[in-house]
This record gives structure tokens, sequence and C-alpha cells, in this order.
């Protein structure tokens, strides 16, 4: 993980972190490599809950020793704030309102797939890109309030707040991330930003202390399965761009004509579209668009239903992973498991 604290223009300088809590040991960057590997942590042989894990430990204690926040001021452009997220990697970042002195959202990866969205009903090609040239992100988060884009994300919670609860928030409100903020001073201070990943990596570390790991997702179940939304590699992009909006998927797999998983486009490859240029080709087939992704894609993960509880979470504690995608012996899909879907059956089953 970089260790260097990120900026960008307009960004207030990210703020100390609470004196009153000890830093945790527990990293949270993940090795690189494309298979699980063997966990190598202390085993303890006292059996406990995933619920209890988290209860017993605050935001903050699974921070990195060195991470970056990206932070980005309400009048920045929007251009500008989507070049910052594509710079630094990341699907979103807070939003501070210098005016106000305070956190005000989430500038996201949604917002820009809104925009692309509303442009392509509503504007010519020539009327949009005059638009864009000088859209701040205030003026985005403003077509929220007329209904053309999704209403900003303002819940947060203090980093010394339990993993639990944030783990209860995001599960409650669908979010994949949750800012941290300190209210206890004369100003608001955004320290960092919690995602799925995080906490569920933390649990997946710990996991050896877990009870009930060894059965089989076909057992649980776990995951979706049956009528999942999927595009061949020429869906036009728009298709998939409406369906991350009307069906709230942050993911579609790409499959041949007998079900086969290729590929898949994420919410992140929209990004990609204002990098190469191409904001409003939105009709061009999704592997033009897939051709645009950066070397650093992780792969398509996959699993099958007699993978257990514990590979999977051996698998998250070695490797970056946001979905599963469940397989049968000839690759073609049958289901696929979120990290919600994971967290959500860990802390709220009794035998864990």
């Amino acid at each position: 993980m970089a260790s260097a604290t990120a900026t960008t223009p307009a960004t207030p300088p990210p703020p100390p972190p609470p004196s009153e809590s000890p830093h945790a040991q527990q990293e949270a960057a993940a090795p690189s490599g494309s298979s699980a590997v063997a966990a190598t942590s202390t085993t303890t042989t006292t059996t406990t809950t995933a619920r209890h894990l988290l209860e017993g430990c605050c935001c903050y204690d699974i921070l990195p020793h060195s991470y970056k926040l990206i932070v980005l001021e309400t009048t920045l452009l929007v251009k500008k704030g989507l070049a910052a997220l594509l710079l630094h990697g990341v699907q979103s970042a807070p939003l501070w309102d210098a005016t106000v002195q305070r956190f005000v959202g989430m500038f996201t990866v949604t917002d820009f797939i809104n925009l692309l969205l509303y442009y392509h009903q509503n504007m010519s090609y020539d009327e949009a890109l005059e638009q864009v040239e000088n859209l701040t992100i205030r003026g985005l988060k403003s077509l929220s309030i007329r209904g053309s884009v999704i209403p900003p994300q303002t819940l947060s919670l203090h980093p010394m707040g339990s993993l639990l609860d944030a783990c209860n928030i995001v599960l409650a409100n669908a979010l994949h991330r949750l800012p941290l903020v300190d209210h206890s001073g004369a100003t608001e201070a955004i320290v960092s930003v919690v995602t799925q990943f995080q906490i569920l990596r933390y649990i997946a570390t710990n996991h050896r202390s877990l009870d009930g790991l060894d059965v089989r997702i076909r057992d649980i179940p776990l995951g979706v399965y049956g009528k999942l939304e999927t595009a061949s590699p020429d869906t036009p992009l728009v298709h998939i761009l409406n369906l991350f909006v009307t069906r709230r998927i942050s993911a579609v797999p790409i499959v041949d004509d007998q079900g086969v998983v290729l590929d898949v486009y994420e919410k992140y490859d929209v990004l990609m579209l204002s990098k190469e240029g191409t904001f409003f080709d939105l009709n061009m087939p999704v592997k033009e668009a897939l051709a645009l992704r950066s070397a650093e894609f992780e792969g398509v993960h996959t699993c099958t239903e007699n993978d257990t509880l514990r590979t999977i979470l051996e698998a998250v504690e070695s490797m970056t992973i946001h979905r599963l995608f469940v397989i049968d012996e000839e690759g073609r899909l049958k289901g696929m498991i979120s990290l919600s879907d994971i967290l959500k059956h860990l802390v709220n089953r009794n035998a864990v």
C-alpha cells in the first residue's frame, strides 16, 4: 500500500488520527498473486463468533500504519474528481464543503454512471461535452435534487466506533464503504473510509478462532442463484450501465452462448471511459469497453458449490476479492456471492 498521503487540487489535508486510540497491527493491503495462500498467523484455541470479533475492534484499529486518504472539495470540477479517483485507484472519495467545514457526502463511480446516462438520454454529444467541461461536483450533486442521479450519501461513523457498528450500517444501507468522521472537535475531521472488504478481511485474518466454517456453500446456501443479470461480449455498454443503476449491482458477468464465464464488467471499469475520452460512446459493445481496462485488473474470481466458507475466507485473506462467481465443472455460471452475502451470513448466524 502506498505510504504517502495523497493530495488533490482543492482538497483539505487528512486530519491526524484520534489520539485516544492505540494503533492496530492489522495491515489492510492484500498480497499479490492469483491463488489463495495458506494462513500463517497464530491460531487460538478459544472459540469466538464473528460478531464478537467485530464488536471487540474499533474501526481505527484496522487502518494500516500508512494509508492514503483522498478527500475532494465540492467546488472541484467533476473531470478533475474523476481523474483523482483514477490516479489513486479508488471508486469513491469523501466530499468536503469548505464553506461549512464539514463532510457532505461521497463522490462515487455511481455518480459518474448516472451523469453519463443523463447526458446520453437528454443531450446531444456537443451539448453534453460543453456542460461537463465546467461541471463541478457540487453542480453534479444538485442534479440529484432534481432526481437525475441518486441522492448524496451522508452516513458516517466515528473512527472509534466498533467494526460491528460499521458492518451493521453498511449492510442495512447496501453500502460498500463508510466514511469515518470525527465530530468531537470544533470542526469535523474526515479520518478515513472503512470498506466491506476491510471488515471481511479482518474476519478472514482471525477466522481460525471461528467454528462452523467447513460447511459447503451448497449446504448454507450462500449467494444469489438463478436469474442473474449477464451480458455477452457484444452487449451495448449502455445496457450494462442501466443495469448498474436499476438493479443496484456493481458488476455484470460476461458469458458466452453456453453460459461460460468469460469476463466481468465492473463499476470501476466505467472510470476508464473518462480516461480514454469516450464519455458518451455508450453504444459501443462491452468487449470494446473491456479493452480500455487497466492492466492491474485482478481477474475473475470463481468458486464451486463444493467450496467451503473456510476456503472462501482463506482466499479473502490472501487476495483482493469483491465477489465470487459460482460455476459448475464446465465453467458455466450458476450464481454469485458478494462480500455482503458473506458478511450477513457470518455476522447473523448463530454458529459463528
